[in-house]
């Protein structure tokens, strides 16, 4: 990963003339922007900043242990609160997020208007531009960028265990345990300065990939029994789960995470969605096998959204049925596969 000296040494001259230091990511934060987040947190506290975190809202229990031994504010919970350190902050660090909209409607009206250096680690394409910009699609996370930012600021490859497991977390959820996204010998580079450190890779994997609610794991299991629909000569699938059928099984967020990717197991299936109804729009994930279908291509044309080649995210304020019913004309005409 080619980091620009000017770079380095700007964000070094940042950290030296800043104190106060604020860290936040996106709307619905996975293992990548939390991950991401708080091992840049320890690294700053390790160097005796000021520093808080603000995630725009409820971290999944999954991932939840990643902020312990932090000091963190959830703007869904205490706006005036993350409206107040954001007001008050030296240096922004913007992680797993390309731009400002990501962060929610009201934290992103707080991110354009307030006066601060601010630095973007990241990971996504079409990055908004920020004073200084890590930004490296081709990486496999976020966190692997924050990896190599670290090793540039600190001359070290092997860090404290507390950022080590966090950067670890992020890796192993955003390449689906090393199933994509995986394919750059620099990344094992990584993994195996990461458990260098000391953390358990087993208990880790096991805490966020294997722990799940009574609740959550039915909630998969009607998913796929009962939501799953194949279209076997377009090679798609998508799974639709309305807001009465998340509320039967008292869904809490992170209970979706990963269910998508089961579309993908099936031999016949090429690119799949997610539907998921929440308060006030449809979310929706999608996922692909190989370069081919271009899913951050067909998010952005068509649902607000973007990401990755294979995998990206979009929302729609249309109803869920309509939602519904446009995937599976969109499926039919396999408009999926967007043309250049």
């Amino acid at each position: 990963m080619k980091f620009k000296t000017k770079d380095i040494l700007q964000l070094q001259n940042y950290i030296i003339e800043q104190q106060n230091i604020t860290i936040t990511t996106h709307y619905n934060p996975d293992g990548d922007a939390v991950g991401s987040v708080t091992a840049l947190y320890h690294y700053f506290k390790l160097i005796m900043k000021d520093v808080q975190i603000v995630i725009p809202n409820y971290v999944p229990h999954s991932i939840e242990f990643l902020l312990e031994n932090t000091d963190y504010i959830i703007a869904e919970a205490d706006f005036k609160k993350a409206k107040k350190r954001l007001q008050v902050t030296d240096l922004l660090i913007v992680a797993d997020m390309n731009d400002n909209s990501r962060a929610g409607d009201n934290l992103e009206k707080v991110l354009n208007e307030i006066d601060c250096k601010k630095v973007l680690i990241d990971h996504h394409v079409s990055p908004f531009q920020y004073d200084i910009n890590f930004s490296y699609p081709d990486a496999s996370s976020t966190c692997e960028v924050v990896w190599n930012v670290l090793y540039r600021l600190s001359k070290k490859k092997v860090f404290p265990a507390d950022i080590s497991r966090s950067l670890y977390v992020g890796i192993m959820t955003d390449t689906g345990s090393l199933c994509f996204s995986c394919n750059s010998p620099e990344l094992y580079v990584v993994i195996s300065n990461l458990l260098k450190s000391g953390i358990k890779a087993n208990k880790i994997n096991q805490k966020v990939f294997d722990t799940y609610s009574k609740d959550r794991l039915n909630l998969l299991g009607y998913a796929i029994s009962k939501k799953l629909r194949v279209f076997d000569k377009q090679r798609a699938a998508f799974i639709a789960v309305s807001l009465e059928e998340l509320e039967r099984y008292h869904y809490q967020p992170g209970d979706l995470e990963g269910v998508v990717n089961y579309c993908l197991k099936l031999e016949e299936v090429d690119f799949c969605v997610l539907i998921s109804e929440r308060d006030k729009k449809i979310r929706l994930s999608f996922r692909s096998k190989d370069e081919s279908i271009d899913v951050n291509k067909f998010a952005r044309k068509y649902w607000n959204g973007g990401g990755h080649v294979m995998a990206a995210g979009g929302k729609s304020f249309l109803s869920f049925n309509e939602v519904v019913k446009k995937i599976t004309k969109q499926i039919y005409n396999k408009e999926f596969i967007v043309k250049d």
